[in-house]
């Protein structure tokens, strides 16, 4: 896909309308000029004719410059005749325009020269950034997958949330997360969780045993004392028996047909705060629930229900979503779905909508043998 800058053609620094605005003003203060020469004596001023160069410089490259300044200069020798004993002024006019244009034309190597480091130092941060918040793979096990995220910070593609998923030997495991703070310190948070689920996802048959290394993981990590994360960690069986263990985190919804219900879960401490708050009894799990074919499982982090419009009103997640499910029941594919939450909740807050959002999908199709429905490609579930 083709970036602003090349979509505008030239990455001066400026827009369409910005290019608008500067040809437009030129051409008028030109346009001007030399209606001007044709007024009563005392109203002759062609030595405005100078700006022209500089206006064409704010916007437009070095070649437009050269023949915006070889029309001013041209323009103004063309009323010399009328002008007598004008000649020296005509030559420091030419002098004038051919120094703006020259420093026209430097100014716009320097604005080339800055556009192109910025460009190449969000490219490194692109490639950053998706190196630490991946994509889900298309399919995971038997199900279909999906992501979306918002970042609260302008042009950032990473913020605090994150979400991973994992194939292992003891079913789909899925993380979703949301780590105290903005910046890049929660950045950096959520790449050592993110790294410590993928390695010990596959380590311990026990949720509650991952959630503790990954606490483990991030209390080494972190300087700052207060700081710490809320997380919900999923596992889904081959039978599609789904257990949840809630880290501070809402828990995920079931979509099944038009109905939504919440996962149950077992409690834990969030993420970095396992020493200061007891840890549940191991003897007091959560029940669990049984997935089947159609069902779709949604987890969010609080980004998405803490949109507020004007009213202070929060975005109500379920309601909204069950009238989402109703007019679409036959719609069993969760990216669509994802990108209109994020549409939704962004036209309800219009209160205005500050922090991360994540979602993260997983849908088990109804029909096994036509996984295509599903408008993903890859192999077919197992």
């Amino acid at each position: 896909m083709r970036s602003d800058r090349e979509a505008d053609g030239a990455g001066y620094g400026v827009g369409r309308v910005g290019r608008a605005v500067s040809l437009g003003t030129a051409a008028l203060m030109y346009c001007v000029m030399v209606g001007l020469q044709f007024a009563p004596d005392g109203w002759q001023t062609p030595s405005v004719v100078v700006a022209v160069p500089a206006l064409v410089s704010m916007a437009f490259p070095p070649t437009m410059i050269v023949a915006s300044a070889v029309l001013a200069i041209g323009t103004r020798w063309a009323f010399v005749p009328d002008e007598p004993g004008r000649v020296g002024a005509a030559v420091g006019t030419t002098g004038v325009i051919a120094i703006i244009a020259a420093l026209g034309i430097y100014l716009v190597h320097r604005r080339e020269q800055a556009a192109a480091h910025l460009v190449e130092i969000s490219s490194v941060a692109e490639a950053a950034q998706r190196a630490i918040l991946r994509p889900p793979p298309p399919v995971v096990g038997r199900f279909r997958t999906a992501a979306a995220y918002r970042a609260a910070a302008q042009y950032a593609r990473v913020g605090g949330d994150l979400y991973a998923v994992a194939d292992t030997a003891y079913g789909v495991r899925a993380l979703i997360g949301d780590v105290r703070g903005k910046g890049l310190d929660a950045v950096a948070t959520a790449a050592v969780i993110l790294g410590s689920f993928h390695e010990a996802a596959q380590d311990h048959a026990r949720l509650a045993d991952l959630a503790d290394r990954m606490d483990t993981s991030l209390r080494r990590h972190l300087n700052d004392s207060e700081a710490f994360a809320t997380a919900f960690l999923v596992e889904i069986a081959a039978d599609g028996t789904a257990h949840g263990l809630s880290c501070g985190h809402p828990p995920p919804l079931v979509l099944r047909g038009t109905t939504v219900t919440e996962l149950p879960v077992s409690p834990w401490p969030p993420l970095g705060l396992s020493s200061l708050l007891p840890l549940p009894a191991d003897d007091d799990p959560a029940p669990a629930v049984r997935l089947r074919p159609g069902d779709t499982l949604l987890l969010y982090t609080d980004g998405l229900t803490e949109a507020r419009a004007a009213d202070g009103a929060f975005y109500p997640l379920l309601p909204r979503l069950a009238a989402r499910l109703a007019a679409h029941p036959d719609d069993p594919d969760p990216a669509p779905l994802l990108a209109w939450l994020h549409r939704d909740a962004r036209a309800f807050a219009t209160g205005g909508a500050d922090d991360d959002a994540a979602l993260l999908a997983l849908a088990w199709p109804a029909d096994p043998a036509h996984p295509r429905k599903l408008g993903y490609p890859g192999p077919a579930p197992l």
